[in-house]
């Protein structure tokens, strides 16, 4: 099980810097496709226009606040927060990433969009665990199948006496 939000987050981020690094490999190495400060403005305002329309659609009914809606209570099967899962994920993402771009360099839109995408659910799940309260977690099922499940964003506070004294 897996943070939902850092998971999605780390992801996109993960995709954005293989974006950056396959284009200056491939620019520093192959001496291919000069950048100029036009084309740079051009990919960075396309990937703030889609991150909002992304975000806005994930945000709606039609996106993935039905999911988060639909999310029952974690489970209490003492699994660890699988923090590794998300660093060889996002590892894996960055190489493929970078690769895809280093061989051939038009592709960086195409990673850009869903980089974009992975960025918007990351941000819409943030918002809505603040404003209900809870932490969501991705669950791997016996199949091999995710769902989401949730968890309080704090723990309780701990039971006090009058005197401040633990309860017997």
């Amino acid at each position: 099980m897996v943070r939902y939000v850092r998971h999605e987050l780390a992801s996109g981020a993960a995709k954005v810097a293989g974006i950056v690094a396959g284009t200056a490999l491939a620019v520093g190495t192959r001496q291919g496709r000069q950048w100029s400060a036009t084309d740079t403005e051009n990919a960075a305002i396309v990937a703030v226009a889609f991150l909002v329309i992304a975000a806005l659609v994930r945000s709606t009914r039609f996106g993935h606040r039905k999911d988060f809606e639909s999310a029952g209570p974690l489970p209490d099967t003492g699994q660890a927060s699988g923090s590794e899962e998300t660093a060889v994920r996002s590892g894996s993402l960055f190489v493929l990433a970078a690769g895809l771009v280093y061989v051939w360099s038009d592709i960086w839109v195409l990673v850009l969009l869903v980089a974009s995408d992975y960025l918007a659910k990351g941000v819409v799940g943030g918002l809505w665990q603040r404003r209900h309260g809870k932490l969501l977690w991705r669950v791997s099922e016996e199949d091999g199948e995710h769902r989401l499940a949730y968890s309080p964003l704090s723990p309780p506070p701990a039971t006090r006496t009058a005197t401040d004294a633990p309860p017997a």
